[in-house]
């Protein structure tokens, strides 16, 4: 079974989550950047008023061909208790994903909020199937254990293939 993730990362946590899913099943990986250049502050405070808002950005790469893969699995931080609006623009990107089987993943300093909800909305809004959803504490990311709980979670299924 082939897997793709594709992630978007600020800091490097969602990055090592990421790595670690794809090292358990053999997954490729697809770092999504934000192509627009934000002040210091006023990226951060407009970026999570895009997030708020589930706005997309501009992001780099611009489509993002799975018809090769059979599952699909999506990586964010979370700001202002959802998912980046690059991911969105991610997903808003795939081409070929259609009856997709799917997970998501955040990665999280506070709360999550409404991060999974928002994942699967978009999801399925892409006529992929959500089937697993989950999140992690940046102060768990160094934590093997933790890791295996959430890959054990999102792609459960691939494991015993």
């Amino acid at each position: 079974m082939n897997v793709c993730i594709i992630y978007h990362s600020e800091t490097g946590n969602t990055r090592h989550v990421a790595q670690h899913i794809a090292e358990a099943c053999r997954g490729q990986l697809v770092e999504v950047t934000d192509r627009t250049e934000y002040g210091r502050l006023t990226g951060f405070l407009v970026r999570c008023k895009m997030a708020r808002g589930e706005e997309t950005a501009a992001v780099e790469p611009a489509s993002i061909d799975v018809s090769g893969y059979d599952q699909l699995v999506f990586g964010s931080p979370v700001w202002a208790f959802k998912p980046t609006p690059a991911i969105h623009a991610a997903i808003d990107a795939l081409k070929g994903c259609e009856g997709k089987r799917a997970t998501a993943f955040c990665t999280h300093g506070g709360k999550p909020g409404q991060t999974a909800e928002v994942f699967q909305k978009w999801i399925e809004a892409r006529g992929m199937k959500c089937v697993g959803n989950s999140g992690i504490h940046q102060k768990n990311i160094e934590n093997e254990k933790k890791n295996r709980e959430l890959i054990e979670i999102l792609v459960k299924d691939l494991l015993t293939t």
